[in-house]
């Protein structure tokens, strides 16, 4: 007889999955390509299913699906060894041999290189063969080569029995082992291309915002040497305006204001009377206006003399202008100016 392991059950009504996921993310579509081809699997396979599970991703999702999760295993060491996949391979051995299941899949991601994993089931107990030929369930089934029956006969010691109780469950164990590396060198391909993906995306994006960042500071920038241009000459504008009101103040009070005996005036502002010539006037007391308007050709006379200046031409006019800008009335002293030749009469 065939060993128990080796026995193709006639009919199948159970059916077990071994699906193994990662612990962790960040992979890319790592672990979501071969949870959808389990689930697709046991779909399409419509069969009573028992789903045990390596990897916390796996678990998850199968719970989610609302599948019926027997077992779970997590925290896979970096370098697992046989005995980190016993416990598995023990739970699958004994539920099959139990008849609790008739047919046992493993859902792996087959490792093809750096670019390129497969996500693939095959058929793991009984340990022969699995044609589903026409059933919608083969387009997941990876192949395996197939033994020919004929060939010489062997002699075996201690015995056929005694080997295959001693190999067929060490095979068993293999088999889930090279699934296990198969699946963790590939998460660690993915992870890689992953990363590289994200970290080109990433310097890109950097390439890509930076530029639009400096586009924005630079508008920002100009903006604010518009705002302070522009304010610089509102502010410009509004100086100028209060500077003229001012001046405009000052000069109509000016104008409009009486002058007094004590004002000192501008005395050369009289036609005739000159820089020399006021000096001479204020010398003898004459300061302002009025203080000139009043006083007599005589203290005229005598102050010029005074300063040992000689009698100026123009004396007899200056009362009448000091008596109008004495007044402020500077538009009636403009105009007796323009008739005045040197201060004379003409």
């Amino acid at each position: 007889t065939l060993h128990p392991l080796l026995t193709e059950r006639e009919e199948i009504n159970t059916i077990m999955v071994v699906l193994i996921t990662s612990d962790r993310g960040l992979a890319g579509a790592f672990n979501a390509n071969i949870i959808r081809v389990a689930e697709r699997f046991i779909r399409n396979t419509n069969k009573p299913t028992q789903v045990v599970t390596i990897g916390r991703k796996g678990r998850d999702s199968m719970i989610r699906a609302g599948y019926n999760v027997v077992a779970e295993f997590g925290n896979m060491p970096a370098e697992p060894t046989i005995a980190d996949i016993s416990p598995v391979a023990r739970l699958a051995i004994d539920a099959f041999l139990s008849g609790e299941v008739d047919d046992i899949f493993i859902a792996y991601t087959d490792f093809i290189n750096t670019l390129t994993q497969r996500p693939a089931v095959f058929g793991w107990l009984p340990l022969i063969p699995h044609d589903l030929t026409g059933q919608v369930a083969a387009e997941y089934v990876k192949d395996v080569p197939q033994v020919s029956d004929a060939g010489a006969d062997y002699e075996y010691e201690p015995g056929p029995e005694a080997i295959l109780d001693e190999i067929v469950p060490r095979f068993t164990e293999l088999q889930l082992y090279q699934a296990l590396l198969e699946s963790q060198a590939s998460e660690h391909s993915a992870r890689m291309v992953a990363m590289r993906n994200a970290s080109e995306n990433a310097t890109a994006l950097t390439a890509d915002l930076t530029l639009e960042y400096n586009k924005a500071r630079q508008a920002a920038i100009t903006a604010e040497i518009l705002d302070i241009v522009g304010g610089t000459e509102a502010l410009q504008d509004s100086i100028d305006a209060v500077t003229d009101e001012i001046l405009a103040t000052y000069y109509a009070d000016v104008q409009t204001q009486p002058r007094t005996a004590s004002s000192d005036d501008d005395l050369t502002r009289i036609e005739g009377i000159g820089p020399k010539m006021a000096a001479a006037l204020k010398a003898a007391g004459i300061n302002s206006f009025e203080q000139l308007a009043q006083a007599s050709e005589d203290e005229l006379t005598k102050a010029i003399n005074d300063a040992g200046m000689r009698f100026a031409p123009s004396l007899p006019t200056w009362a009448e202008q000091a008596a109008l800008a004495a007044q402020g009335d500077w538009e009636a002293l403009e105009a007796l100016q323009d008739r005045l030749v040197a201060g004379r009469e003409n």
